[in-house]
């Protein structure tokens, strides 16, 4: 340090109100420095400190949180109570399956009435009055509905393909919201039935996992895609998906069953 600035620092006796006007000066002047020094470092700490992205998880909640909504939807394979309820134009349909493999057995209620089926062995057959009736090829579940996105691994298929996630909290249950890109979609939709569906403007899809500690529901909008692939007659459709007794259905029997059919 050389002369001058020691001399600056240097503490000299107070013996008159000049001096002491002048020690007060040098006073402000060295908390102004050390103050500048404090905000140097802070920028300096802020730079160099890591940012996180958008991929990174900030905090050991989201951590647990992640961890529900993946964990969850992995041990939905092919054994598993499903709930779906379209609702389209303010009509509600229900359709209940029991999936065991390639295996299932279903209820539809619409406003029309209520349908009870048998899937195996790739064919239907249709309960009406405690009778078993082998189907044709000509019988369809769910109606004219599209059955792409009730298959949970093209759910997790459009996850993976999702742009962006947002998480809500409701009264009730937490939101992972996850936006979804209507040509991603299109995609796994010509791939999975075999079609040639263009798109025409792309949009954005959002699709809700409401969950706590398991997954509640899955719901997403589907009327840009109903759009898309020429069905203009609805002007709004909505799935909401629910599962229950993963892993713990059993069909014992069930071949004996069908093979009463008429």
């Amino acid at each position: 340090m050389n002369d001058k600035i020691k001399n600056f620092f240097q503490k000299k006796d107070i013996k008159t109100d000049s001096d002491k006007e002048e020690y007060d000066k040098k006073m402000n002047i060295v908390k102004l420095i050390g103050c500048l020094i404090f905000i140097i470092i802070m920028i300096i700490y802020v730079n160099l400190t890591p940012k996180s992205t958008n991929n990174e998880i900030p905090n050991g909640n989201e951590v647990l949180e992640n961890d529900v909504v993946t964990s969850e939807l992995d041990k939905i394979n092919n054994n598993y109570s499903q709930k779906i309820t379209i609702i389209r134009d303010l009509e509600e349909y229900i359709f209940e399956r029991e999936v065991l493999d390639n295996n299932i057995v279903g209820r539809e209620t619409t406003p029309n009435g209520e349908t009870n089926y048998v899937y195996y062995n790739s064919n239907y057959y249709l309960i009406s009055q405690e009778e078993m009736i082998k189907k044709d090829d000509t019988f369809k579940p769910f109606l004219d509905f599209d059955q792409t996105l009730i298959d949970i691994n093209t759910i997790k298929e459009l996850i993976k393909l999702s742009k962006e996630t947002v998480d809500l909290q409701e009264e009730n249950y937490k939101i992972k919201r996850y936006k979804i890109s209507l040509s991603d979609l299109i995609v796994i939709y010509n791939r999975i039935n075999n079609t040639e569906v263009s798109l025409k403007e792309n949009k954005e899809l959002l699709l809700n996992i409401n969950y706590n500690e398991n997954i509640e529901s899955i719901e997403i909008d589907l009327t840009e895609l109903y759009k898309a692939i020429g069905n203009t007659d609805i002007k709004q459709i909505e799935y909401i998906i629910e599962y229950s007794n993963i892993g713990g259905i059993e069909m014992e029997g069930i071949e004996e069953i069908v093979n009463v059919a008429n």
